[in-house]
């Protein structure tokens, strides 16, 4: 199938350990073995992987292993994800040289997309110009990501300085970069992933398909409380191409199963091909 799906779903997301003294190293990691993932992945139908910037720097100095798990599983590496605190000046120059760092390494296995999550929040508040430094940080990243011929997405996640949609509004007023709404998290920061998807259609060329359960957790495509079949309209009226990519991290079933699920609703509901 020609969506992606995130091996996030496999073990706990957590901040790589050099990220409290090195920010070159404030990579994520998903704690799962990368082998399990991509098999379970795999075996669920999909064809296209995304993959931390964490989990996939392991592979420095081995890149063979890395190619050889894909070819093994016949898969191929659509996105990497990484993200930039983007508000403190000084680390700003380590930040974009890790993101660089990160995608050149992606492109090596032919990835195209960069999802990108950001924008720290202080421990004494957010300051108004805060949205304006991360606004300037993902235009740095844009550029850089045009000059290696990749698209970078902007994410915006629950815990950082854009959670709702007005926090939204306020840093795609002033940059370019392309949105990569997470369907998820958009609902949890209190926005409707539809209207979301109508407002910035025209700047969405990757997308993240999250469901949420009643109580607020993440889990599989159907089990939860988005209407994905009414957001898909609204996306199939966009006149460019819309790669997607599945998340179910936190989920508390078992990820090889639940990659079944979201791929099977996929075909039924959403009559995505195989």
């Amino acid at each position: 199938m020609k969506v992606a799906y995130m091996t996030n779903a496999w073990g706990n997301v957590m901040a790589h350990c050099a990220a409290a003294n090195n920010v070159n190293g404030a990579y994520y990691v998903s704690t799962g073995a990368d082998s399990e993932a991509i098999s379970g992945i795999a075996s669920a139908g999909f064809e296209r992987i995304e993959i931390f910037d964490g989990n996939l720097t392991a592979y420095e100095g081995r890149e063979n292993d890395f190619e050889k798990l894909l070819e093994d599983n016949h898969v191929s590496l659509l996105a990497v994800y990484s993200a930039a605190n983007f508000i403190y000046d000084e680390i700003l120059p380590e930040e974009l040289y890790r993101i660089k760092k990160v995608a050149t390494f992606a492109k090596r296995f032919g990835a195209t997309q960069i999802a990108l999550g950001g924008g720290a929040t202080r421990y004494d508040g957010v300051r108004e110009d805060d949205y304006a430094k991360l606004a300037k940080g993902l235009d740095a990243v844009t550029e850089l990501a045009e000059s290696l011929g990749m698209t970078v997405s902007f994410h915006p996640h629950m815990g950082s300085l854009v959670e709702t949609p007005e926090q939204l509004d306020k840093v795609m007023a002033n940059t370019r970069i392309s949105l990569c709404p997470d369907t998820g998290h958009v609902l949890l920061g209190g926005g409707d992933p539809i209207a979301v998807a109508e407002k910035y259609l025209d700047r969405i060329k990757y997308i993240h398909l999250k469901d949420v359960t009643k109580d607020g957790m993440f889990c599989p495509l159907g089990a939860g409380v988005i209407d994905f079949s009414a957001l898909q309209k609204v996306l199939n009226k966009a006149d460019h191409e819309i790669l997607y990519a599945i998340e179910c991290d936190g989920w508390n079933g078992d990820p090889a199963s639940g990659a079944k699920m979201t791929h099977q609703y996929l075909k039924d509901v959403l009559g995505f091909d195989n």
